[in-house]
């Protein structure tokens, strides 16, 4: 049982390292190759961060079509990663920063968020997630970037600040620190190649370990998923929100934060119901998506007021926090087996 432990957190530990890999180098080459700070900040920002969760998707997907079912690993990092990014980490920046947003960014994120619960909900009343539904989602995403890109080309030059915020989050492990290194498109996409062989080994790790230990200690793939797996899909937006904490930023943006709980469940389930569908857990109706869209109602509530959360203002981080281990108690006690 120890070793299955070990090896899982050996797989989330690649999943985290991988996905700053791939993050820095894509980012690097986009510089490169003069791409706008906006298609830096709505695509390899966006979909960086949830690399964990895809790559769980995709792996747990090609599972299924080896006869080996682990949908319920795969829906269950979604929803538990992005439940644990609008809970802990928000109500851990709120504490110890300044989490600030906009009221447009906060009406159209809550939105789109409250949008891909509710498709969630009304595909998943049949306990199953088809190819075609898994298209729908993806369409829902592209369409969603397709809004943001517009409105971003229609604004005017954001403040100097902002462009490096946009280009700077989220830090990853790995970063190109000498201009020799920037200047060398070769050594950059071989960082990015080993970004994508770690991902590929973490997501391998990740899934069969954590098949072994839900059949060890009598779970459900679900609770394995939203209770256990779920920590390495936020460990990306953890690591941006500490070392910005540490870097004394001026404010962290909550749509970095939060930016995969659009990218999880639209195209991380989406990509994954394409491959090979994914059985979708009724007991996700009654508890985990509800309580998602609860979250999401209490974070906007709380950041409707001024936009920004300061750190001396530590009632709001509390209730985050406390939100987040209130959801797992409820998990643990009345939904462990279901």
């Amino acid at each position: 049982m120890l070793v299955l432990i070990l090896l899982l957190l050996i797989g989330l530990i690649l999943l985290w390292v991988g996905s700053d890999f791939v993050i820095e180098s894509a980012k690097s080459l986009a510089h490169k190759l003069g791409l706008s700070h906006v298609f830096i900040g709505l695509t390899i920002v966006s979909i960086g961060t949830s690399l964990p969760e895809i790559f769980t998707n995709v792996y747990s997907s090609i599972s299924n079509l080896k006869g080996m079912p682990a949908s319920g690993i795969a829906v269950g990092i979604n929803i538990g990663s992005s439940i644990g990014q609008l809970t802990l980490i928000v109500g851990l920046v709120a504490l110890a920063s300044t989490l600030r947003t906009t009221q447009k960014s906060l009406e159209r994120q809550g939105t789109f968020i409250l949008f891909s619960i509710l498709l969630l909900l009304i595909m998943g009343m049949n306990g199953f997630i088809s190819r075609t539904e898994g298209i729908i989602l993806i369409l829902a995403f592209i369409t969603y970037i397709f809004i943001l890109s517009r409105e971003e080309r229609g604004r005017k030059k954001k403040r100097d600040e902002h462009k490096r915020f946009l280009l700077e989050e989220p830090l990853g492990a790995v970063e190109f620190r000498t201009e020799k290194l920037r200047r060398q498109p070769v050594i950059i996409s071989l960082f990015m190649l080993g970004g994508l062989g770690l991902l590929i080994l973490g997501s391998k790790l990740v899934v069969e370990n954590a098949l072994r230990i839900t059949e060890v200690l009598n779970l459900t793939q679900t609770f394995t998923g939203v209770i256990i797996i779920s920590v390495g899909g936020f460990l990306p937006e953890l690591s941006t929100a500490l070392k910005g904490i540490i870097r004394k930023a001026h404010g962290i943006s909550l749509g970095t934060l939060i930016g995969s709980n659009i990218t999880n469940p639209l195209f991380s389930m989406g990509l994954g119901a394409v491959i090979s569908g994914l059985r979708f857990n009724k007991s996700l109706l009654v508890f985990e998506l509800p309580f998602w869209a609860f979250t999401v109602l209490i974070v906007v509530r709380l950041l409707k007021r001024n936009m920004r959360v300061e750190y001396h203002e530590r009632r709001e981080g509390i209730i985050l926090v406390g939100l987040y281990f209130f959801f797992v108690l409820m998990k643990v006690v009345f939904f462990r087996h279901v």
